[in-house]
């Protein structure tokens, strides 16, 4: 096993949940997902997933204030 591989964990979980805290998300066209799976063994989407992220309101404040 890898010596890094807590340590990774820790970091994907942390970077995750900063993208889930700090931005919305939504669908770029507004459309249904697609969840049609390609025949590959790793199971791709036919149609990729396209989301478009905004920070939010609070988020953008706190980032204003600790600049200054």
């Amino acid at each position: 096993m890898c010596p890094g591989a807590g340590l990774a964990n820790k970091i994907v979980t942390l970077a995750l949940g900063s993208l889930i805290q700090c931005f919305d998300w939504g669908r770029v066209n507004g459309q249904e997902i697609d969840m049609t799976e390609g025949p590959e063994m790793a199971m791709r989407k036919v149609v990729p997933l396209r989301a478009m992220c905004h920070l939010r309101p609070v988020m953008n404040k706190l980032l204003t204030e600790l600049k200054d």
